[in-house]
């Protein structure tokens, strides 16, 4: 298993898909030492990728409430523990 670099640009779909992978990998029991860590390591980098996206997608995201039945405000997406 080579040292791979993460690039930070990745879509959330490709760092998740490459993360699955390297999950299952790990679950395989296949892997020696020194290459399970350098995978582990890989899937932070990919979590991180994908929590970051996850967080940007969840500031963007807005909800409409009704003002009246003809008029409505954008309120800023809040979380649902609020």
């Amino acid at each position: 298993m080579t040292d791979k670099k993460v690039v930070k640009d990745m879509k959330f779909e490709e760092a998740l898909a490459e993360l699955e992978k390297h999950v299952e990998m790990l679950e395989s029991g296949g892997l020696t030492l020194d290459e399970s860590v350098e995978a582990f390591k890989y899937g932070i980098e990919l979590s991180k990728i994908c929590a970051d996206k996850l967080n940007t997608a969840r500031q963007e995201v807005e909800k409409i409430v009704t003002v009246t039945s003809n008029d409505y405000k954008l309120e800023p997406f809040q979380d649902l523990e609020d």
